[in-house]
């Protein structure tokens, strides 16, 4: 009498010993894998201890080196106190029907030193109309055109006895406006209040 072949039988335990570990040392190799190419060097923009920007693999950057040149581009890689990127430039473009369209160019890799680069534009930063003084300057032009316009209007002397304090406050609201837009730097200037710190993840020796 013949017996029919089984599919269900027990599997012997070395044998599922020996295939959990397989799996397990495949997993292991996946998550070290996974691990070193996760971890990658990046670089902060600091004022003093504080961090303002921190960069990282893939980010976009934008800033200017030492000889003037601004530079817009994607992170390729940070390696070696160095920045390989794919610099790229945003167009404005005017299809068929006359309507605008943006078209991005990149081009190919360069590799820039981090101690080349000299400066990082301020982004959204608040009350800037009032930091660089512009909101004084058109203050004080308006109200000195006014005072110009109503004065002659009247046929007075514009820098009369009676108008000339009023000019002198108009002026002097211009004045500030003009220091305030002089010392006021749109741009984080590396140098003694900004640097920047190269942070390197491969274990030192």
């Amino acid at each position: 009498m013949h017996t029919q072949a089984s599919f269900n039988k027990p599997l012997q335990s070395g044998f599922v010993f020996l295939k959990m570990n397989r799996c397990f040392l495949i997993l292991i190799t996946i998550f070290i894998v996974n691990a070193s190419f996760g971890q990658a060097d990046f670089f902060q923009l600091k004022k003093k201890d504080k961090v303002l920007k921190t960069w990282y693999k893939d980010n976009d950057i934008y800033f200017q080196l030492k000889n003037g040149q601004w530079v817009n581009a994607v992170i390729h890689n940070i390696r070696d106190d160095s920045l390989y990127l794919r610099p790229y430039q945003v167009q404005t473009f005017i299809n068929r029907l006359g309507l605008n369209y943006l078209d991005t160019t990149f081009y190919g890799l360069m590799t820039i030193h981090i101690n080349s680069i000299h400066a990082f534009p301020k982004e959204d930063e608040g009350f800037s109309y009032v930091k660089n003084g512009a909101i004084f300057k058109i203050a004080g032009g308006g109200y000195l055109l006014l005072n110009v316009i109503n004065t002659l209007s009247a046929n007075e002397p514009v820098f009369g006895e009676d108008n000339l304090p009023k000019v002198g406050i108009a002026v002097g609201v211009i004045a500030v406006g003009v220091v305030l837009g002089l010392t006021h730097k749109s741009a984080y200037i590396i140098g003694k209040k900004y640097h920047l710190e190269y942070i390197s993840v491969k274990p030192s020796s």
